[in-house]
């Protein structure tokens, strides 16, 4: 990397950066911002820089040595798998980035062909893909996204807030409403591009969103796994103080969140997930290590693929389903891919 983008990354706390990458990318199913209300003012473009690829041009050492960490990642190799035992119909198991970008939102034919044979499709929730449902949600769960003493700014660095009220409003939040919202809440939305913004204003969907359409237009069964509320739980419950970190270093970030974002997309498309948490470790060491950063993945990935594993049993018990959830839940030693398999079902990767 030149030293300047080097000094920056290393620079940061980066765990900030490491909840945008999982927010935004591979957990946050649930709308935080109706995008029917928001008013993005910026022309964001979403272009960025492919971390990956230029670690391997400027220190091929280190991207040698971040390809031998993902090769240890298990089921990290692919995102679309088949299900299969014996005296059931096949189901599949597809793992997704809550993008509406077209490049990851539009289906491919392989997924389109496993939707055909399917008489169910499965996704973390439904409710939180209609927005909707998720403000309805979020109304009723206000003590988990709004802060019942004190103000947001009074929580973030003095320094700061010009960048805040900034990002805030160009999102289309009013600075007095964000002021009372909960650190998670506004990370949350300050980790969303504006062009993200753009495109569901104008009624483009996430690719889980796209998956639960054709369900309904075809007449499948829709089924979702969690809550909102338990969404909502999971992220609310990590320290308050992690999410004021996470919320200052997203501001100060600059380009580096479409850095990230391009990264990912990038990543995600050629199917090897495994690579993402060695590459974060080496182009921002603090990224993921720490107790915050532990009590991330625990609450939000690993206990949660637990619950979905024991939930999605009796639907797979059934046959033809297709099972549709963030792409890092997939791999690993906690990943739905060896849970299933020590559910006594045979995992087959497809791509």
């Amino acid at each position: 990397m030149n030293q300047n983008r080097l000094n920056l990354h290393n620079s940061l706390l980066a765990i900030g950066v490491l909840k945008l990458l999982l927010v935004f990318a591979f957990f946050a199913s649930f709308i935080i911002v109706d995008p029917s209300a928001a008013n993005a003012q910026d022309a964001d473009n979403c272009t960025g820089i492919n971390l990956l690829t230029q670690l391997e041009q400027e220190d091929p050492l280190a991207y040698r040595q971040v390809v031998a960490q993902a090769d240890q990642v298990i089921n990290s190799k692919s995102i679309f798998w088949k299900i299969e035992k014996e005296g059931i119909e096949p189901s599949y198991l597809f793992g997704t980035m809550h993008l509406s970008d077209p490049q990851i939102s539009t289906l491919s034919e392989d997924v389109k062909a496993a939707l055909a044979l399917s008489d169910t499709v499965v996704v973390e929730s439904v409710d939180a893909l209609d927005p909707q449902k998720a403000q309805a949600a979020m109304a009723q769960l206000a003590h988990l996204a709004f802060l019942t003493e004190g103000t947001l700014r009074d929580r973030v660095s003095d320094d700061l807030e010009d960048e805040l009220k900034t990002a805030i409003e160009l999102r289309g939040i009013p600075m007095n409403l964000a002021d009372r919202m909960q650190p998670w809440v506004v990370a949350t939305t300050v980790a969303l591009p504006i062009c993200e913004i753009q495109r569901k204003q104008s009624g483009e969907l996430v690719l889980d969103s796209v998956l639960a359409k054709h369900a309904e237009e075809n007449g499948l069964n829709l089924l979702g796994l969690e809550t909102i509320e338990e969404q909502l739980t999971a992220v609310a419950s990590l320290p308050e103080s992690y999410h004021v970190s996470a919320l200052e270093e997203t501001l100060v970030s600059g380009s580096l969140a479409n850095d990230m974002v391009h990264t990912m997309k990038d990543i995600y498309k050629q199917g090897n997930t495994g690579i993402i948490f060695p590459l974060m470790r080496t182009v921002m060491p603090k990224a993921g290590s720490g107790e915050g950063a532990a009590q991330f993945q625990e609450a939000l990935i690993e206990k949660r693929n637990v619950t979905m594993a024991e939930r999605v049993a009796p639907i797979l018990e059934k046959g033809k389903a297709f099972v549709a959830v963030g792409a890092l839940h997939l791999p690993d030693e906690s990943g739905l891919v060896k849970l299933l398999r020590e559910q006594g079902y045979t995992v087959t990767s497809l791509r």
